[in-house]
């Protein structure tokens, strides 16, 4: 039995596209989808109806991430009326602004029938626990070196785990037990160009991971965040993700963590995502991260 495995899409159809081609190619029976379907990337809409129409052609088993419960989250807070934490066009929420305003209620609807794990257990088949971060916490990272990860392992009831969420493509052992994490495919770590997804072989006496790249137009996707807007809408944040679609290397998080330091620093009273894209721009020049608005890298291609 071949189970393809897709994970952390990040609206990233063309990606998807080709992860999908790929594993068809392979003889893939059924599949994991582990979360992360949207923001990040201009395809939303795209990325969702593709989406539906793989679960109707396809066995599947989907599993909610943390960019959906975001979005969950903000429909809520809309809907309430409270106006704290409304997402604005600014770094900090711009981007899942725009992916926001390209959902519908039927999406996040779907979103929200959605578990955040589950145990695979085809039958005649060892059994697979399967997450997004962790099992009780989508965005609980579960690092291939944690101990977390470790703990995670003792705890389970099954002898293989399967997680997304940290974009790092491997597999550790740890008491006998498999962790596997297929990667990112829509914004990958270390391949540019290559969306990496995975196949899990099963036999009776158990899975066997085979990691896989399918190769897909990267500039195009950097192109289009200028083309379609988003980069309107989030400036260093969408630069930052170019870098890491042009590159592989992944500066996100960091320039984040940075950009609210040094906020923090200037006003203790200041709250995300209300916050001055200056903020950004010096996190992205401690953290080397280009300007692709005024770069040649990106509009000349």
């Amino acid at each position: 039995m071949r189970v393809g495995v897709i994970a952390d899409i990040h609206s990233n159809i063309y990606a998807f596209k080709a992860c999908m081609s790929r594993l068809e190619s392979e003889g893939c029976e059924e599949y994991l989808f582990l979360g992360d379907y949207i923001s990040d990337t201009p395809y939303a809409r795209e990325t969702m109806d593709y989406l539906y129409e793989v679960m109707n052609t396809h066995k599947c088993f989907v599993l909610r991430g943390n960019r959906e419960e975001y979005i969950i989250a903000q429909r809520k807070l809309i809907e309430s009326g409270e106006k704290k934490g409304v997402w604005i066009k600014n770094s900090a929420s711009g981007n899942l602004l725009y992916t926001y305003e390209r959902l519908t209620d039927k999406d996040i609807d779907f979103f929200e029938s959605l578990p955040i794990s589950m145990v695979y257990a085809p039958e005649g088949y060892p059994a697979i626990t399967c997450c997004h971060g962790s099992w009780d916490n989508s965005r609980e990272l579960l690092q291939h070196d944690g101990d977390n990860t470790k703990e995670w392992l003792e705890k389970i009831d099954t002898d293989y785990m399967i997680c997304a969420h940290t974009h790092i493509v491997g597999t550790t052992v740890h008491e006998g037990k498999l962790y596997m994490n297929p990667g990112a495919a829509g914004i990958a770590i270390g391949t540019p160009g290559l969306a990496p997804c995975m196949i899990i072989e099963g036999t009776k006496e158990g899975w066997r991971p085979q990691f896989l790249l399918a190769p897909y137009d990267n500039r195009r996707v950097a192109l289009d965040c200028f083309r379609l807007g988003l980069m309107d809408y989030a400036p260093w944040f969408i630069n930052s993700n170019i870098q890491t679609l042009l590159s592989g290397w992944d500066n996100v998080a960091n320039m984040v963590d940075i950009a609210k330091a040094n906020m923090l620093a200037e006003d203790e009273n200041a709250e995300w995502p209300y916050m001055d894209e200056k903020y950004f721009q010096m996190a992205a020049e401690q953290l080397g991260i280009p300007d692709y608005r005024n770069s040649d890298l990106i509009k000349d291609v």
